[in-house]
């Protein structure tokens, strides 16, 4: 694996998939020519490679081998990323070549054969893997150096995946331990004579020692540099480290940055900011300067107070913003539970909303005041939703890398709230839930990631979201 990057592109599994994508389109050409009678214009055989590429930079990063411990059920989840993002390219390809004609077919069979063919694909190499593996065609023999706590559990990922194709020989280690099973080889100086005198089983060694055993590495490292095998270091902090690490070397100094963050990069965040400026005003000025008035006079004819609600929320790295909303509770409700002295949040028939204020937060028209954040800078239209004070101050407490949610701006609407975690959380399992979808929107962002969130919180609106209220 390259040190420099976290992912490996596997070109073989592209050129599987390609395929898969070129089969596809081509049976779905054949099944609308000779079934419905009826063809594709020239034109769009050129559809086909902008469908490839956008497959690339959908699917990249998903083709590693090097002991990849995500379940099959995560991986077709990611294909079904891919597959949303093939059913956009398709409808904006023949939305902006004017073409409507058997749109609506072929966008059908082409996504539903993708459907079929792409998990199928995934299926039959994770069982040719297999395949190559017994009959050790694709087997690397792995001499773990250390068998504690790091060293047994690397031991089970290895075992539940033998699809990757690793056998682990042995342990060697300073105390011998009756739960090894026999695979207790020795202890860790006698390294240089094992590998001498079992060359051809020994492919690669892997240390899990803790750090303090720095010279112990070191002095590892060295006799391994002499043989013909593959070194490997399990760093002892293994468990800080997210999935989306990275590693970089900064003058001769390797680093390893335990969350990758890709709005950390200024070119993407540049991207992102020119998106929301443009997205922001086209909503202020073609659907908020006619919308805000008439939202205006129904709060204002149904209750007391003022049209907007302004409240104190937790922006990026923890500042402070003003988040504007329409109102649409009574001025005389409550924040703070006078009982137990716990921020109150928004239920389900809560007496403190207005009728007015009730339709408002339903079709999430309360929060279109937030352009304007938007438009500003201290919000950005799609990002984890800012919580008030009271509310961030007690969950920082109780839920683990909750502040890490802050890392990026505040959205209008994010990865939790079109999964299901809109509106109260009234456990702390719920708010841990959306912290989760929350950072894994941060490492995992991409334009055509907030394309899709903000595709699926209009779709959401227009079916409705039992957790808006």
């Amino acid at each position: 694996m390259n040190l420099r990057h976290k992912k490996q592109f596997n070109f073989f599994r592209f050129f599987n998939e390609a395929f898969v994508l070129t089969l596809s389109f081509g049976l779905a050409c054949v099944i609308l020519e000779y079934i419905y009678k009826s063809h594709l214009a020239l034109f769009n055989l050129w559809m086909l490679p902008i469908l490839i590429i956008g497959w690339y930079f959908s699917s990249s990063g998903n083709h590693s081998d090097n002991f990849d411990t995500r379940t099959f059920l995560a991986s077709l989840y990611k294909t079904a990323n891919g597959i949303f993002i093939q059913f956009c390219l398709v409808v904006l390809f023949f939305f902006s070549a004017h073409q409507t004609y058997n749109t609506r077919r072929f966008l059908v069979i082409y996504i539903g054969l993708l459907s079929i063919f792409i998990p199928l694909e995934k299926i039959l190499y994770k069982k040719l893997m297999l395949f190559l593996h017994n009959t050790g065609v694709h087997k690397k023999k792995i001499l773990i150096v250390g068998a504690g706590k790091i060293g047994l559990e690397f031991s089970d990922v290895i075992k539940k995946n033998i699809h990757l194709g690793y056998e682990i020989v042995g342990f060697l280690d300073d105390e011998k331990k009756a739960a090894l099973n026999g695979q207790y080889l020795g202890k860790i100086d006698h390294i240089d004579d094992y590998i001498t005198n079992n060359m051809s089983d020994v492919d690669e060694v892997v240390i899990a020692l803790p750090n303090t055993a720095h010279h112990k590495i070191k002095h590892i490292a060295n006799i391994v540099g002499n043989h013909a095998v593959k070194l490997r270091i399990i760093p002892a902090y293994h468990d800080l480290i997210s999935s989306q690490y990275n590693i970089g070397v900064y003058n001769g100094f390797p680093m390893i940055t335990i969350r990758n963050e890709p709005l950390d990069d200024i070119h993407l965040r540049t991207i992102k900011r020119l998106f929301d400026i443009i997205f922001s005003t086209f909503v202020l000025l073609f659907i908020c300067s006619w919308l805000f008035p008439i939202i205006a006079i129904l709060i204002k004819l149904t209750s007391d107070g003022p049209v907007f609600f302004v409240q104190e929320r937790w922006g990026r790295k923890n500042q402070k913003i003003r988040c504007f909303k329409f109102r649409s509770m009574y001025t005389n409700s409550k924040d703070i539970n006078l009982n137990n002295g716990k921020y109150q949040q928004a239920k389900k028939s809560d007496a403190r909303i207005t009728k007015v204020g009730a339709f408002l937060r339903k079709s999430s028209l309360d929060e279109f005041p937030q352009f304007a954040n938007v438009f500003i800078g201290n919000m950005s239209v799609v990002g984890p939703r800012p919580h008030p004070t009271p509310l961030n101050i007690e969950s920082k407490e109780i839920i683990e890398n909750y502040l890490v949610r802050h890392l990026v701006k505040p959205g209008i609407t994010g990865w939790a709230q079109v999964n299901g975690f809109r509106g109260e959380t009234s456990e702390p399992s719920m708010m841990k839930s959306r912290v989760n979808y929350d950072i894994w929107y941060i490492e995992n962002w991409t334009f055509l990631l907030d394309l899709r969130i903000i595709f699926l919180t209009f779709w959401k609106t227009l079916v409705g979201d039992k957790n808006a209220f």
